[in-house]
């Protein structure tokens, strides 16, 4: 009911994002380097479409007050509804991944892994500031924000800058899928600490 009734959109505006790229993008036989910007530059973005809205239902005191009524505990609810985005996420990127190897990309498991690390952050970023905030809109602009501090020469951010695997740097990626979980359980502990 929840994928249905929630979750559809996110996944359908994801699903969008990934047919959009061959169009915004040229991905036929492109280098390491090369295939690296389609997929940090646009297809981790979908991280912040299936993450950061994990809390939208709630946000009306309707609902809020529905959930909270029911014997399954809301902890439960978000848990699951993490982990059917994370899944979809990983499995967009493969999928996705996959099509770029058929159009003669050289594409590597540290390619696909360091694009779901930036996925996990942006959407944990995401999840984390609608959790402290109560609101999805503002979930959605701070990530969107910190893309573009990073597209705008935020190569001084380190590990955490998002576009290093076009540079051939992989170091950070690791960084960023532990921080990227880290906010996530952080979202789910400050949510379930503002119900009570």
């Amino acid at each position: 009911m929840n994928i249905r009734h929630n979750a559809l959109p996110h996944i359908a505006l994801s699903a969008l994002v990934l047919l959009l790229t061959p169009v915004l993008f040229g991905i036929s036989q492109l280098g390491a380097l090369e295939a690296a910007m389609p997929l940090e530059g646009f297809v981790a973005l979908i991280g912040i479409l299936l993450l950061t809205p994990v809390f939208l239902p709630e946000q009306s005191p309707e609902t809020e007050e529905l959930v909270s009524s029911k014997y399954v505990s809301s902890s439960i609810v978000y848990g699951i509804r993490v982990l059917y985005s994370l899944g979809i996420l990983v499995l967009f990127i493969l999928v996705f991944a996959v099509y770029m190897r058929e159009k003669g990309c050289d594409i590597s498991v540290a390619l696909v892994c360091g694009t779901i690390a930036d996925g996990i952050f942006l959407g944990g970023l995401g999840m984390v500031t609608s959790s402290l905030t109560g609101n999805t809109v503002t979930g959605y602009m701070v990530p969107v924000m910190y893309y573009a501090i990073c597209f705008g020469g935020g190569d001084r951010l380190g590990k955490f800058y998002l576009f290093s695997m076009t540079k051939g740097d992989y170091a950070g990626k690791p960084w960023m899928f532990a921080v990227g979980m880290v906010m996530i359980g952080a979202a789910l502990i400050i949510r379930q600490r503002k119900r009570i």
